[in-house]
């Protein structure tokens, strides 16, 4: 006989209800075994934040590290002339300035071609010509023959080549040109072309090698005067612009440099020129910068009440609150540590001498009054104390991350 199975219907009983019930309760042990792995997932989640947020502050506090907190500044009255920056290797001091001419970087063109295709060399006699770039010193062969000798296959040449120059072509409205520009400033990015049209490695074999014909008609190998214009030797092509040294007087004493960033005339300052200045003086000022330690001490100010703030998230709860880390110890500590940043004593003062300090909530705080005041009469001293917090709690920082909260 089969089995029959009833609903209740002859019994009386809610049979459904009751495999329900007994259903529920069988659940029971995976469900809280859900809400413990969601808890504890949780919990891992709010400790990489935690952890982030002290990596976060330590790296604010390398910055305190460091003898040279009062950084030093450079202004000039003219920033149309030239700007500069200081380093703190600097002193203070004000330099007068007059810029001649800022450094140029020389641009040549060629005589006038009919089309980008035209050929530059005549290859009809030797087949394979070879023109030559030199920059300061350091030489560049370009090999011309039947796969490049056009207008903008010699450009091509050029610029796939490593002398430090560029290639291009410009229409004046008339005819098409080859211009070659050096990517060095001054005197020593001066462009020299020579030519070998027979190939047989001698270059500016007079006349065939110097005249306007075929691959010569590029050679250019001038000589100059004092301001860089062209005064004679070999000059098939023309200066479009002259490459020039920077000219300036620096309290008196004339300076030339072949750049317009100029590191080493000032020691600790970088200028860097950007116009003459038509005869007329600038002034350089160089003095300390107070500005840069504020930035440092609000960017740990910042980075302290952000860690703060996340932990007391996570671990004081409000009336009726249930939070991952109420009542944690090793949370507990690690707000203590650094509420006692602002009460310890580090050096010959306490932080608080210096405008750090903090409410009765914990957040921190920089009063830029008192830190300037004391910075007027004892930089030393603000300099002795941050270095000391710095080290002391970089240390108790690289416990927490490292140790206390991985082993939870």
């Amino acid at each position: 006989m089969g089995l029959t199975l009833t609903t209740g219907i002859f019994t009386g009983l809610n049979t459904d209800e009751i495999i329900q019930k007994l259903m529920e309760v069988e659940r029971q042990p995976l469900q809280r075994l859900q809400t413990q792995k969601s808890s504890y997932e949780a919990k891992v989640s709010s400790l990489g934040s935690i952890s982030s947020s002290l990596s976060s502050l330590k790296s604010e506090l390398q910055s305190l590290k460091d003898s040279d907190l009062i950084g030093m500044a450079a202004t000039v009255s003219d920033e149309n002339v030239l700007e500069a920056t200081a380093s703190t290797t600097a002193s203070e001091g004000t330099y007068h300035i007059v810029v001649n001419h800022i450094a140029t970087s020389q641009s040549i063109y060629s005589t006038g071609f009919s089309s980008e295709t035209d050929p530059v060399a005549d290859l009809s006699v030797h087949p394979t010509q070879t023109l030559r770039i030199e920059v300061n010193g350091q030489s560049y062969d370009i090999t011309v023959d039947s796969t490049n000798n056009t207008l903008s296959g010699l450009r091509d040449a050029i610029n796939n080549s490593s002398a430090p120059v560029r290639a291009s072509i410009v229409n004046d409205g008339t005819s098409y040109r080859l211009v070659i520009s050096s990517e060095q400033t001054g005197t020593d990015g001066r462009i020299v072309v020579k030519v070998d049209e027979d190939n047989d490695g001698v270059f500016e074999e007079t006349p065939d090698e110097t005249d306007i014909a075929g691959l010569s008609q590029l050679a250019f190998n001038p000589t100059y005067d004092a301001d860089g214009n062209v005064t004679g030797g070999i000059a098939n092509m023309s200066q479009a612009q002259a490459g020039r040294d920077a000219s300036l007087t620096v309290d008196g004493l004339p300076i030339t440099r072949p750049s317009n960033t100029i590191d080493d005339l000032i020691t600790g300052v970088t200028i860097t020129l950007k116009d003459s200045s038509a005869g007329n003086t600038v002034y350089l000022t160089v003095s300390e910068d107070k500005s840069s330690l504020q930035s440092k001490l609000n960017s740990f100010v910042s980075a302290y009440n952000s860690a703060m703030d996340l932990m007391r998230s996570l671990s004081i709860p409000e009336e009726g609150e249930s939070l991952p880390f109420a009542g944690d110890s090793t949370i507990r500590t690690i707000m203590q540590s650094l509420r006692e940043v602002t009460t310890e004593r580090f050096g010959d003062i306490y932080l608080s001498r210096i405008g750090l300090t903090h409410d009765r909530n914990g957040t921190l705080s920089l009063d830029t009054d008192r830190l300037n005041e004391i910075l007027e009469d004892a930089p030393e001293v603000v300099i002795s104390a941050l270095n000391e917090m710095a080290g002391q709690l970089e240390d108790k920082l690289d416990y927490f991350i490292n140790t206390a909260i991985p082993s939870r």
